[in-house]
Order: structure tokens, then C-alpha cells, then sequence
């Protein structure tokens, strides 16, 4: 799992907002900094240490819901949350694909049957499972992009 960043100039004694302000920031930048590798899709972390970033967003928002601006917070939250959703959706499928993967690649069973069956049965499932997590990566860049940096920032600077 990724390592939360440290906030940087977070002064306890300051008031509600400015926290807030400050704790907000960092963990959405935080979120943020995985993004391009995360619509790339290459790197199957990114988008991890994505999903980590924008639970902790949420979160953040939470604990300090009394800080935003009335009728503003569950707006903003149904963003982050909508976001979080949707990476989890291709999270569930890395981690089949990755075990499916890692079963294909151990040793056989002794006395297994059909070995050949067995090993293209699995290969068929890790390819339909690679096809379904690429259609649902899909919907993530469309959902992403449709976000954007600028709603993002609108989101956080209220």
C-alpha cells in the first residue's frame, strides 16, 4: 500500500478551514500524482496507489464535513466516492488476474488429469478475465476524463 505523504506546514493551532484546506490539498495532490499512470493503465500500482490516495480523500472529507460549505459536501463527495468506485471495479479484477496467473505458474498437482485441459481452461479464464478489466478500464478513463483537473480543483478549493 502506498505511504500517505507527510503534509507539509500543517500547524495544528490554525483554524478549522485552513487545516482542512491544507490536509485536502495534499491528499488530493496526493491522488492526483497517480493519475496519468492510472489512465495509461500499464502499471497496475498506479492505479493502486490511486484508489489508496482517493480513500484517503474521502476520508479527509468526512472527519471534516462540518467544514464545507452547506449542500456542497455531498456534491463533492459523490465525486470522490464515484471515482473511488470505479477504481476499485479494475482493482478486484488485478488482483484475479494476478492470482489466476500465479496458479497457472505453479507446479502441477500430483495426479492431476488433463493437465493440457486444465492449463487452456485457465488461460481462456485470464483472457476473458484481461478482456473484462480492459472494457471496465474503459469506463474509468471516460469517468476520469469526464472529471477532469478543473472539477477536481473546484472540488478541493471550496
Amino acid at each position: 500500500m502506498a505511504k500517505a505523504k507527510k503534509i507539509p506546514y500543517l500547524n495544528p493551532n490554525q483554524d478549522l478551514k485552513t487545516c482542512l484546506s491544507k490536509i485536502l490539498h495534499a491528499r488530493f495532490d496526493e491522488m492526483i500524482s497517480h493519475e496519468k499512470g492510472t489512465l495509461e493503465g500499464s502499471d497496475i500500482e498506479e492505479l493502486h496507489d490511486m484508489r489508496v490516495a482517493s480513500r484517503r480523500v474521502q476520508a479527509v472529507m468526512k472527519v471534516f464535513r462540518e467544514a464545507f460549505p452547506k449542500g456542497e459536501f455531498k456534491k463533492q463527495y459523490k465525486v470522490i466516492r464515484g471515482l473511488k468506485d470505479e477504481l476499485g471495479v479494475i482493482r478486484h479484477y488485478d488482483v484475479f488476474i494476478d492470482m489466476l496467473e500465479k496458479h497457472k505458474t505453479s507446479p502441477p498437482i500430483p495426479l492431476r488429469r488433463r493437465e493440457e485441459v486444465h492449463d487452456k481452461a485457465l488461460e481462456l479464464l485470464i483472457i476473458r478475465q484481461k478482456a473484462l478489466r480492459e472494457k471496465e478500464r474503459k469506463k474509468l478513463v471516460s469517468y476520469m476524463r469526464k472529471l477532469n483537473k478543473k472539477m477536481y480543483k473546484e472540488i478541493i478549493e471550496k
